[in-house]
């Protein structure tokens, strides 16, 4: 943990220590409330709002309003309840892969592949229409671009906002078997509650699976002996799926925690109202927690990552999006024996002023 100067002139601090960042996520002296949170990064129009948040957004509450919710949640979620939906996801995979072989290629694995599966998936789970996906995953990207304009963010929230209250109505009139369904039945939350829970869970759900599908295979393409010994042994895909997310740690900026109040933690003084941004890209680098940690190694056995975040607000989805990225890398590879890339490596762009780090095309032949 190290002092870090926040855009706003805030003397705040910055964790990239591994045992830190299991500390900080999972000691509630660190609020996530919105209020007194500051980005690390100053770009136009996306500094954090505390303003209209939704009463159901609970990534920006603390216990125990938080865990109120996340009971609600969790039984949709568990490792059992996921395993049941593998034939299903698979089905959508197959489905997607035979649009892109018949295709002939080069295709963009990004449009053809790693962003339509999550949305699929998530869309299903929460009962989201086909003709609102499109509009949903364009209003998502400018929401986590850093170069959005403050018009452009405000009005993409209006929009999707618009659209999951129309969401919630139907569910209301017409419960169906998805999650947002039982929600209306189960529940007696709020139409305002269930907002900010749909938001955060087609969010979620959408952002970071997606990233990690097309720069998970960019990785294993530009790692051939890591491919090699994949497909020689094709038991190695759950290490193989960790240690693409440790090495990877596609989300960038945060999670971002304020101090509640005085206290000493690991022999430093932190002050009420401090800002702590905890850097999971450095903690999943951290050499004291992973050997030889800028080495990508798909046997490492990597599941002490916090790619998921930890503590009380660890991604809820993790295991979905485990299940979704081992369908979803097996699919492909065995599919496509021969994939590789379209073009010069060097010609591969990135997604540097995302919160979500990746690649926004990734043209591939087999």
């Amino acid at each position: 943990m190290t002092p870090l100067r926040y855009p706003d002139g805030h003397l705040g601090r910055l964790v990239t220590g591994l045992q830190s960042a299991r500390a900080v996520l999972g000691d509630v002296r660190f609020s996530s409330l919105p209020a007194g949170k500051r980005s690390p990064v100053k770009v136009p129009g996306s500094e954090l709002s505390t303003d209209a948040l939704p009463a159901g957004m609970f990534v920006n509450m603390d216990p125990p309003e938080h865990t109120r919710y996340r009971r609600l949640l969790s039984k949709h979620f568990t490792l059992r309840r996921v395993r049941e939906l593998r034939p299903r996801i698979q089905e959508m995979t197959d489905r997607l892969l035979d649009d892109t072989e018949s295709s002939g290629g080069p295709v963009d694995l990004v449009a053809a592949f790693a962003k339509p599966l999550p949305m699929l998936v998530t869309s299903e789970l929460l009962g989201l229409p086909e003709e609102d996906r499109a509009p949903f995953g364009h209003h998502v990207d400018v929401l986590f671009s850093l170069s959005s304009s403050g018009e452009e963010m405000q009005q993409s929230m209006v929009l999707l906002g618009g659209m999951l209250h129309a969401l919630i109505n139907a569910a209301r009139k017409d419960p169906g078997p998805d999650i947002l369904g039982r929600l209306t039945v189960e529940t007696e939350l709020t139409d305002e509650e269930l907002l900010g829970i749909t938001t955060v869970l087609l969010i979620a759900g959408l952002e970071t699976t997606t990233h990690m599908l097309a720069l998970g295979t960019y990785a294993l393409l530009r790692h051939p002996e890591q491919l090699a010994a994949l497909r020689a042994d094709w038991s190695l895909m759950d290490d193989a799926v960790e240690e693409l997310l440790r090495y990877l740690s596609v989300v960038q900026i945060g999670p971002i925690r304020v101090a509640a109040e005085d206290f000493e933690f690991e022999g430093q003084s932190i002050r009420k109202g401090e800002v702590v941004t905890v850097s999971l890209p450095a903690a999943n680098r951290d050499p004291q927690g992973f050997e030889d940690p800028d080495t990508f190694d798909i046997r490492r056995g990597a599941a002490r990552h916090v790619a998921f975040g930890s503590g009380p607000h660890q991604c809820m989805g993790h295991h979905l999006a485990r299940l979704e990225l081992s369908i979803g890398y097996g699919s492909l590879l065995r599919r496509f024996p021969r994939l590789e890339l379209a073009v010069p490596a060097q010609e591969i762009g990135t997604r540097e002023m995302m919160v979500t780090y990746g690649v926004p095309e990734l043209p591939v032949r087999w």
